[in-house]
């Protein structure tokens, strides 16, 4: 756990540096790398995405970006769960337990888990391999477990977030891809 600790201070100071236009540009192109890779794919129907909290990638604009697909965004609940809600605009999200804009529960209805098409997942740092660390609340790690088989998911991240690997352990959920600002890749294999 002190390499994860370690680390996630390391890239917190890192990320607190980035300049606000730089990671608007990043998120900007991020949404348009995922809007062209499902040009020529079956769009998800249901699409987990998150509201960005501090130096995270803005994913707002694929409300306009990807109009038909339905955006779930996650419900933080105690001990660890999230649930993940039918938002149809972004200002609709409220500040929530962690200070991290959420859906209300009254006006925006849950999707079980088991039926969203695909994952993108914030992160600190994500290794080539599709580790990702986390916060450390495992909030993702446990949606993820949950998630169908035939789901998919995606880390997204600027590209200096990614390493070679992330320290990790092995209840730690891998993504299928990870996005940046320079492309979509699929995670590589571990060894």
């Amino acid at each position: 756990m002190n390499q994860k600790n370690t680390l996630r201070k390391q890239v917190r100071q890192s990320l607190a540096g980035t300049p606000t236009p730089s990671l608007a540009r990043a998120s900007q192109t991020i949404c348009l790398h995922l809007q062209r890779h499902w040009q020529d794919r079956p769009l998800p129907t249901h699409l987990a995405v998150f509201a960005a909290h501090g130096a995270e990638i803005d994913l707002s604009s694929l409300h306009h970006l990807l109009p038909q697909s339905e955006l779930l965004y996650p419900l933080c609940h105690a001990g660890g769960i999230l649930s993940f809600h039918k938002v149809d605009r972004f200002e609709e999200l409220a500040p929530g337990m962690l200070g991290i804009l959420e859906p209300r529960p009254d006006i925006h209805p849950e999707i079980p888990i088991g039926q969203i098409n695909c994952f993108l997942c914030p992160g600190l740092a994500f290794g080539e391999d599709g580790t990702r660390l986390g916060h450390g609340g495992g909030y993702y790690d446990r949606a993820l477990s949950r998630k169908s088989p035939d789901s998919t998911s995606f880390g997204i991240a600027l590209a200096s977030q990614i390493q070679a690997s992330v320290p990790h352990d092995a209840h730690d959920i891998r993504v299928d891809h990870i996005v940046t600002e320079v492309g979509i890749v699929q995670s590589k294999p571990s060894d």
